[in-house]
């Protein structure tokens, strides 16, 4: 269809006009604009009572004495917001096979120390020490048909931009200590770029923060729960809080969690030279399906630089394979 010589005497100027102005956009640099991120009260996700309990690297708090689950409750930090529908409904979902739950939170057995010694390390909510039972059960070989693995689910860029090794034979990804440690300073620059929004922060660790930032500048608000967002995320943070929730109160919701002792369960023990997990089960009393379990990073099931091994089984491993491992 032809268009009128009147119409064409203002519709090709606009067309000029709006080709340079996507020209522009396309090579402008993505600029964060200057947003507060931080509710004035802090009251949408920390406890009202405790805004600063943060814990320094340098104090770290262990109870020696208390199980893993009573060392993050006494150190949960977050609005639970466990009287809310929507995190009502998560610990619904969560209560309603409880034998599943039980069997979540027990796979969190060899990791759980580890990571929540990392988090407060690190001086970040308590919380975050949940997030693999959200991301994975506590599989570290869990992967999702779009490439995201471990324990983390680190997609492969994101694994790259952390500095965590993924390669043929080796997949760093479920490597618990480099793959927990990448996703912490990725929480810590989360929290850093929202100014503490933690709720803010997880979203955006599940659907990335150009997502989360765009949510905001879009809807002109901060509060994560008016924020619209992909339906994954929405109730992404709801679990997590779900969770935290049954964890801080778990006779309120007729749950008994699984013991697991406030103590270091792996160790690392470093390689001179590369050992075979079944050789090493073969002469040790270290069985091969926790060998596999605590090294599902080695592809070939042999260890070439780091093994990591139950803590109680260091000496022996080492005694055993004296000219494999460093002193």
């Amino acid at each position: 269809m032809q268009l009128s010589i009147k119409v064409q005497k203002w519709l090709i100027p606009l067309l000029v006009v709006m080709s340079a102005s996507l020209l522009m956009t396309w090579n402008t640099p993505f600029v964060i604009p200057n947003i507060s991120y931080a509710p004035s009260d802090h009251t949408s996700y920390y406890l009202p009572t405790d805004h600063t309990s943060y814990v320094p690297s340098n104090a770290i708090n262990l109870l020696p004495d208390e199980s893993i689950w009573d060392n993050l409750r006494n150190n949960f930090q977050l609005d639970l917001h466990s009287d809310t529908p929507r995190v009502r409904a998560e610990i619904r979902k969560l209560l309603a096979d409880k034998a599943e739950l039980n069997r979540v939170l027990a796979a969190a057995g060899p990791y759980i120390y580890f990571i929540y010694e990392q988090v407060q390390e690190k001086g970040l909510p308590a919380e975050l020490a949940l997030i693999p039972l959200i991301e994975s059960e506590f599989n570290p070989k869990d992967h999702s048909k779009v490439g995201a693995t471990g324990l983390w689910q680190l997609m492969p860029g994101t694994a790259k931009d952390l500095g965590v090794k993924v390669k043929s034979g080796y997949d760093g990804r479920r490597n618990v200590i480099n793959s927990t440690k990448a996703a912490l300073k990725f929480f810590k620059e989360l929290g850093d770029y929202f100014h503490g929004n933690w709720f803010l922060a997880i979203a955006a660790y599940n659907c990335g923060p150009g997502r989360v930032h765009s949510a905001v500048h879009h809807s002109g608000t901060t509060n994560y729960w008016d924020l619209k967002l992909p339906l994954e995320t929405k109730l992404y943070v709801p679990k997590l809080l779900a969770v935290a929730a049954i964890i801080k109160n778990p006779n309120k919701y007729g749950i008994k969690l699984p013991t697991i002792d406030n103590k270091p369960y792996i160790s690392a023990v470093k390689l001179k030279k590369p050992v075979s997990l079944y050789k090493i089960s073969t002469k040790t009393t270290v069985d091969i399906k926790t060998l596999d379990k605590l090294n599902p990073d080695y592809g070939d099931e042999v260890a070439k630089d780091i093994l990591l091994v139950p803590a109680s089984k260091v000496s022996e491993v080492k005694e055993s394979f004296i000219e494999s491992v460093e002193s």
